[in-house]
C-alpha cells in the first residue's frame, strides 16, 4: 500500500507531498507555482537505500488544483485560527473552586476535557460533575495524560506510575533501571513516548519510555550539559524542549526535533537559573530567568525567544516576578505567571504587547504550584495550600 501525505506551508506557493511506498521508499514532492502564469515547477525527491534522487518538471495548474491548494492553505492556518478564536479580554473572575484546602502539585487534561489532579498521594479525576480518586501510595510530583488516555505519574519515591483504567503499574530503579525512584517533569508526546526526569547532581538525566523500553540521556551520551532536568515541554508537533539545571549560570534550553538537537543559546550556559518555561500554541517560548540564588540582588525577569534571540520583556516598574514562578501560555498565546506581593499572590498576564495583573488577594494560599489551560482555554490555578481556582476566559 502507498500512502500520500499533503502538507501546505504558510507560504501558499509551496505544497509538500510525502509518499510512503512499499519497500520503505520515501518520496517527497515539492510544488512551487506561479498564480499569475498558472504554471509551476514540480520537484520530486526520493529516498531509498540511503540514496537521494531528484527530478523536476514543469506543469500547468488546472482549476481543480487551485481548489485543492486553497483547501490546503485553509488547513495550514488552523493553528492561527485557534489562537484567534478566543476572546482577547483577560478575565480574573473565579468561576469555580475545586479541592479547597488541599495541596495541589500538578494538573493535566485528557482530550475530552476531563482533569487529572495531583494532591499529596491522591490522584483526582474530574469530569466536570464528579470527582474520582486513586491512592498512588507516594507523593505525586507531576503527571501527564498520554494520547491513549492513560495517565503517567511521577512520584516522590515510587518511580514512574502508569494508570490504565483501574490498574496501577510502577517502573522503578529495580524493575526498569531508573536512576532514582524520584520522578519529575512528566510529559507525553503526540507519538505516545513518555519523557520524564529521573536525576540528581551528577546522576541520571532525561528518561524516555517508548512503550517497550526505557532510554536515559545524560551529559555522557547526549548534548545535555548537566544531569538535572529542571523542566520539559513538548509542542503540538512533537518537538521536545529540555531545561537543564544544577550549576548557576549554566542552565540551557535544548530543542529535540526529529532526533536532532539544538541548544537555544550558548552551549556553555545561557541562563543563571530557570525553574520552568512554557511554549505557546504558535511556538513562542516564555521563561523566567531566576536570580534568587544570586548575591547581586538582580531581579527575576521574563524572557521570550524571538527570531532565535532571547528578548527581555518589561512587565512594568512595580511588577516583579517571585521565586519559583509557575508559568503557562494559554491558547491565545498569552503568558500567565505569578508573584507574591505583600501578603498575597498576584497573577500577571502578558498578551504579547503589554501586561495586566490580577487584584491582590484574588488567589489565596502562599504558593501557586501550577497554571494550566483546559480545552476551552479556562485557566486552572493550583495552589500549595488551598486547592484550585478556575478562571473562565
Amino acid at each position: 500500500m502507498t500512502v500520500t501525505y499533503f502538507v501546505q506551508s504558510c507560504n501558499p506557493a509551496i505544497v509538500y507531498s510525502f509518499v510512503c511506498s512499499p519497500g520503505l521508499t520515501l518520496i517527497r514532492t515539492i510544488c512551487n507555482f506561479d498564480a499569475g502564469l498558472m504554471s509551476g515547477l514540480l520537484r520530486s525527491e526520493s529516498y531509498s537505500g540511503g540514496f537521494l534522487r531528484t527530478s523536476k518538471r514543469t506543469f500547468m495548474i488546472k482549476p481543480f488544483c487551485l481548489f485543492i491548494l486553497s483547501f490546503l492553505v485553509t488547513v495550514s492556518c488552523q493553528k492561527d485560527d485557534l489562537v484567534n478564536s478566543f476572546p482577547p479580554e483577560v478575565s480574573f473572575d473565579i468561576s469555580q473552586r475545586l479541592l479547597e484546602g488541599q495541596p495541589i502539585t500538578c494538573i493535566d487534561f485528557d482530550r475530552d476535557g476531563n482533569a487529572y489532579i495531583g494532591s499529596g498521594t491522591m490522584l483526582f479525576h474530574s469530569d466536570g460533575n464528579d470527582l474520582k480518586n486513586y491512592d498512588i501510595g507516594s507523593s505525586i510530583i507531576d503527571l501527564a495524560v498520554a494520547p491513549d488516555q492513560t495517565v503517567w505519574i511521577g512520584t516522590k519515591d515510587s518511580g514512574l506510575c502508569h494508570l490504565t483504567g483501574e490498574q496501577l503499574e510502577y517502573y522503578t530503579t529495580e524493575n526498569a533501571g531508573l536512576p532514582r525512584d524520584l520522578v519529575m517533569n512528566v510529559e507525553a508526546a503526540p507519538d505516545g513516548k513518555i519523557w520524564f526526569a529521573s536525576c540528581a547532581h551528577l546522576l541520571g538525566g532525561l528518561g524516555i519510555y517508548d512503550g517497550r523500553k526505557f532510554t536515559f540521556l545524560t551529559p555522557e551520551n547526549s548534548p545535555l550539559n548537566q544531569n538535572i532536568i529542571a523542566d520539559i515541554e513538548i509542542d503540538d508537533e512533537g518537538s521536545v524542549y529540555i531545561a537543564t539545571a544544577g550549576t548557576v549560570g549554566r542552565t540551557n534550553i535544548y530543542r529535540i526535533r526529529d532526533n536532532s538537537w539544538e541548544c537555544l543559546g550558548n552551549e556553555e550556559g545561557t541562563f543563571y537559573w530557570v525553574f520552568s518555561f512554557t511554549i505557546s500554541p504558535s511556538g513562542t517560548i516564555y521563561l523566567v530567568e531566576d536570580f534568587s540564588l544570586s548575591s547581586s540582588f538582580r531581579t527575576n525577569r521574563l524572557l521570550r525567544l524571538e527570531d532565535d534571540e532571547w528578548e527581555n520583556i518589561d512587565l512594568g516598574d512595580d511588577q516583579q516576578i517571585s521565586f519559583f514562578s509557575a508559568i503557562k501560555a494559554d491558547k491565545r498565546d498569552y503568558c500567565w505567571l505569578t508573584t507574591s506581593r505583600g501578603n498575597g499572590l498576584v497573577l500577571y498576564v502578558y498578551n504579547g504587547k503589554s501586561c495586566v495583573s490580577s487584584p491582590q488577594g484574588l488567589i489565596t494560599g502562599n504558593i501557586i504550584t501550577a497554571i494550566e489551560t483546559d480545552n476551552e482555554n479556562n485557566i486552572w490555578i493550583g495552589t500549595y495550600t488551598d486547592g484550585i481556582f478556575i478562571l473562565n476566559q
